[in-house]
């Protein structure tokens, strides 16, 4: 849980939801995008027939061939009750550990002890903290540490998860992803470049 004497919580006027988490996720460990291709909510499959496709809350993947094309799978958790809901349903992160080599679920920090989460898992817990109290929260960190001073908001690997070796992805997933991209880029297009006026001496 969360160490005595830190405001680790959400700020009052600043709820947590899976939008701020997955904002300061990608930020902290996903922001290169030569290296990582983030994708959010990605529905698994392409098919419409009333079938109800199970959804990644966040899937990453390293477009790096020497760092192993390595593929990450995130499961946000905002509250207590949703994560015990999720253990007792162990079938729904079948499909993210499928495809990927490394399962975390995200969460608010102190939400859970690192001991309630499962083995096959790893957590990242982000929150809100000074300057002097990530210097006391860093203590806690068992991997990657990230502290966002003009947000004062850290990210840390609480239980790093374990390594798997896992098939490539299927042509269906593939599509899914491509599709995923397609949506993003369609509803947040990419910023026009700056102009600057070329100066010619005369």
């Amino acid at each position: 849980m969360a160490a005595a004497g830190l405001s680790v919580e959400a700020k009052p006027d600043e709820p947590w939801t899976a939008k701020l988490l997955l904002d300061t996720l990608e930020r902290a460990i996903h922001a290169s995008k030569t290296e990582w291709l983030f994708l959010r909510e990605l529905r698994i499959g392409t098919g419409h027939r009333g079938q109800s496709l199970q959804r990644l809350d966040a899937f990453a993947l390293n477009c790096m061939p020497h760092l192993a094309m390595r593929r990450i799978c995130y499961e946000i958790k905002i509250s207590r009750a949703d994560f015990k809901t999720e253990l007792k349903n162990p079938l729904k992160k079948r499909v993210g550990m499928r495809f990927s080599n490394e399962f975390y679920f995200v969460t608010p920090g102190g939400l859970l002890a690192a001991e309630e989460v499962p083995v096959e898992c790893g957590l990242v817990e982000i929150g809100h903290a000074t300057f002097d109290e990530w210097k006391v929260l860093i203590r806690r960190q068992a991997g990657f540490f990230h502290y966002d001073p003009e947000l004062a908001r850290y990210c840390m690997v609480t239980v790093p998860a374990c390594w798997r070796e896992t098939p490539g992805p299927t042509w269906q997933f593939a599509a899914a992803m491509l599709r995923n991209q397609r949506k993003e880029l369609e509803e947040r297009p990419p910023a026009p470049p700056k102009q600057q006026k070329i100066q010619f001496d005369v």
